[in-house]
């Protein structure tokens, strides 16, 4: 986890996880109640960490043992996104500090990370990341295609013109357009996490407490640069708070699995919130969106292989491509047959068609935690680097501990279209 910011600040990752940990105790403890189920999700947050602080910065040594802990903290996540449905009661739990003090302390983390995003070193985005799937080297170096390269000098032209800080103009065009969608990406996740808590949490604090959580989470600072995890992340989120605009959700939800396959479990339990009430919107929104980025891969491979470089999975690396076998190194399924994979599989493909159908009459609470359930079970059956995506679940997971009551949250009813106005006078 070495970079230099906390290069230069002497931090070591043990030192910069312990104080992650005292962060959020002191944040979000609820001492007055030992037993209650906030502190019990505060522990659980840092469950997958032993594991993943193994995988970070190891390069091409990789234990598989990191990969069972990780599999292990998914679990327990899991269960607890699941044993969600049954609390209905949801106890008003204050942060230990105000929303000016919470405002004041995620502005400068939130201006550390950008700053980070900016200053890192090219050779250290996925050298610190176990989730990114491209080689060390590649990073630093050329494009990996002739189509990428044709397109990096009109690119670099463009980005030299762009008002951009001295520090990254200095990097490769591809990695130069990567950090800006990453710092995008940052900035509309922590403020979509707000805009949830003020809007359908109706608790301004709760929001910022959300945010502020994920920017102290470690997690975070791993994958400081991967926009694989963090546009999907981004794009749900933003579906969480469109949820009473069906096209917009779909549209939202479309593009995430568009970018990321692993959340395409989602679009079934999407289609089961809005049955009913917006069922066609949502669903052609996000058949549409679905269909141009097949259409825009297909057709399109330079920019394909940009989407690569901004951190886009493909099917092949996710492991829904038929014929592709598990790595030689970087996964839980490396030393398992292959033939026990697709179980998992199933397992997945039955627990999404039965979210969708169950609970019948979603609220807004049931939909986070069920959409938390489904990135958290992706883990198991992601190819490579499975158990590694914790950015991507992150936010959800987050909102999910922090949320009230949301049962009054549900998509509006749409009312159905008269075609003769004159025959509501029919009575008359």
């Amino acid at each position: 986890m070495s970079g230099s910011l906390v290069a230069d600040l002497g931090i070591g990752p043990e030192v910069w996880l312990f104080l992650a940990v005292l962060g959020c105790l002191t944040l979000f403890f609820k001492f007055s109640r030992f037993w209650s189920i906030r502190n019990l999700d505060l522990v659980l947050l840092f469950a997958p960490v032993p594991g993943l602080m193994r995988l970070v910065g190891g390069g091409t040594s990789q234990p598989w043992g990191a990969f069972a802990w990780l599999f292990i903290g998914s679990g327990l996540w899991l269960i607890r996104c699941l044993v969600d449905l049954g609390l209905t009661r949801r106890p008003h739990l204050e942060p230990n500090l105000t929303f000016s003090g919470l405002a004041c302390l995620s502005v400068g983390m939130l201006g550390l990370l950008l700053m980070e995003t900016v200053s890192l070193p090219t050779d250290q985005g996925s050298a610190r990341n176990p989730a990114d799937p491209r080689a060390k080297p590649n990073e630093a170096g050329e494009p990996k295609s002739p189509e990428a390269a044709a397109g990096a000098a009109t690119v670099k032209q463009v980005l030299d013109q762009t008002p951009l800080p001295t520090a990254l103009k200095r990097k490769p065009p591809q990695v130069i357009v990567a950090r800006v969608v990453a710092g995008l990406a940052h900035l509309g996740l922590v403020f979509g996490l707000m805009a949830v808590g003020w809007k359908h949490f109706e608790r301004p604090i709760a929001g910022m407490a959300v945010a502020t959580c994920y920017l102290i989470l470690p997690y975070t600072r791993i994958a400081l640069v991967d926009g694989g995890q963090l546009v999907p992340a981004a794009l749900i989120v933003a579906a969480v708070l469109a949820y009473r605009r069906p096209a917009l959700a779909g549209l939202c939800l479309g593009l995430a699995v568009g970018w990321m396959p692993a959340a395409i479990g989602l679009l079934p339990l999407w289609a089961g919130f809005f049955w009913g009430r917006g069922i066609g919107r949502f669903s052609a929104a996000a058949i549409l969106t679905l269909a141009i980025c097949g259409a825009v891969a297909w057709n399109l491979p330079e920019l394909t292989v940009w989407g690569r470089e901004l951190g886009a999975r493909s099917l092949a690396e996710v492991g829904l491509h038929p014929g592709v076998e598990a790595p030689s190194t970087g996964s839980f399924w490396t030393r398992i047959d292959p033939s026990y994979r697709l179980p998992v599989l199933i397992a997945y493909l039955a627990l999404s068609l039965a979210t969708a159908a169950w609970p019948g009459d979603k609220n807004l609470g049931e939909l986070i935690a069920l959409s938390a359930a489904l990135l958290v079970a992706s883990q198991f059956w992601y190819l490579v680097e499975g158990g590694t995506l914790v950015l991507m679940y992150l936010p959800l997971v987050l909102l999910m501990v922090f949320r009230p009551n949301l049962s009054a949250k549900r998509p509006p009813v749409i009312a159905p279209r008269v075609s003769h106005p004159q025959l509501l006078n029919i009575n008359h």
